[in-house]
């Protein structure tokens, strides 16, 4: 199939549908309604996603975008405090009651992305959904020509300026020929399962640290619980965490853990991803901005993966707008806040880990202890495991 001499043609075109990229398409539109904006999607809607949490502050990022009551009614549930088992067997509570943004929420990731991206359409972004991203050209007269795939067949998009919020991958970035800088090996290894009877107190976020990594659980709507195993992923492989027999025996070795998984049932499969931090090189250039994950990724610790999305989503909407009105600064004014917020992150990480020193001669806490910086990438797919 020939790709079309004269492809349509967008003022933004938006590669990727999750909340980084949608935030992004809402805040364009509002600010200039006759912007073509287009946003491509490339994943079908997943049965659930991992990343269940809007950290305070959320709610005000979503009332701000004009969405906060459309995620509410697909079904929140508030969270007042956190638990954790760190630097101690005995839990300690974090309470959010004295917080200025508010409390915490558990959502189902999958339907809240779904919102968000409603959202995005009733504001008058185009949608292409289970369509990948593939290739790049720049033109001479500095527009970008863009190769995709939708249900197997190519087709091809002209744009002025695209919104790189393809995750972790940074497709777009990549694309150019930029690159991330890693800090960890950090992977998680998840599953959602379903709980026997629900306890409508029990909606607190619980970490419990461990000789080589650490487990989270979150409960989220619906009567389930997500479980996730966080460590290196040199030490998962070597230990054999991926399977789920030998997650499930890790599992119950986690007094913490284990104690509130008793209610639900056993999980039939797990996943696998990456939760790696890094900063991308550069995360702007001329008529192109990297958002979300795509510009920084940060540990799962630090329970603000949706804010960031959100936040950098809005950030890199505005950092447009100045280049389409030929105003000067916007994007460096994003990569300064971008890499500044990503050294604060990797102070407060060092610093949380550190509070943890009953196994700091294992492998995962020397080397958070140390902060070891990883350059080369580690090859980890996505995957399931049984």
């Amino acid at each position: 199939m020939m790709l079309s001499v004269h492809p349509p043609f967008y003022d933004v075109v938006i590669l990727g549908g999750g909340p980084a990229g949608a935030a992004a398409g809402i805040e364009l539109k509002k600010f200039d309604r006759t912007l073509r904006v287009l946003l491509v999607e490339a994943e079908m809607l997943a049965d659930w996603h991992v990343g269940e949490t809007l950290a305070p502050g959320a709610r005000q990022l979503l009332e701000g975008l004009g969405c906060w009551d459309e995620v509410a009614r697909g079904g929140v549930l508030e969270s007042v405090q956190t638990m954790a088992c760190w630097g101690s067997d005995r839990p300690h509570a974090n309470e959010f009651m004295l917080s200025t943004r508010g409390n915490a929420w558990h959502l189902d990731r999958a339907a809240f992305n779904e919102t968000l991206r409603a959202a995005a359409e009733a504001a008058g972004v185009t949608i292409w959904r289970a369509t990948r991203f593939e290739g790049v050209v720049q033109g001479r007269d500095g527009r970008w020509r863009l190769t995709l795939c939708r249900n197997g067949q190519p087709l091809a998009v002209a744009a002025d300026f695209v919104v790189d919020a393809s995750g972790r991958s940074a497709r777009f970035a990549a694309a150019l020929g930029h690159r991330p800088h890693f800090a960890d090996r950090l992977v998680g290894i998840a599953a959602i399962v379903q709980l026997r009877e629900e306890t409508s107190r029990d909606h607190a976020t619980l970490v419990e640290a461990c000789e080589n990594g650490w487990w989270y659980s979150s409960p989220v709507p619906g009567g389930k619980l997500v479980l996730v195993w966080m460590s290196d992923a040199d030490i998962v492989h070597g230990d054999g965490l991926a399977r789920r027999e030998r997650w499930l025996a890790h599992l119950r070795a986690a007094p913490a853990t284990a104690a509130r998984a008793l209610n639900a049932d056993v999980p039939d499969r797990i996943t696998t991803w990456s939760a790696r931090s890094h900063c991308l090189d550069t995360v702007s250039g001329s008529r192109w901005v990297a958002v979300g994950d795509a510009a920084s990724s940060w540990d799962p610790l630090s329970s603000a993966g949706i804010l960031k999305a959100l936040r950098t989503g809005k950030l890199g909407a505005f950092a447009l707008l100045d280049a389409i009105r030929g105003v000067e600064g916007g994007s460096a004014k994003y990569r300064r806040i971008i890499s500044a917020e990503y050294a604060r992150y990797r102070q407060d990480r060092r610093e949380v880990y550190r509070m943890e020193q009953r196994w700091r001669e294992t492998p995962f806490w020397q080397r958070r202890h140390h902060d070891e910086a990883i350059e080369e990438p580690v090859a980890l797919r996505q995957s399931g495991g049984r």
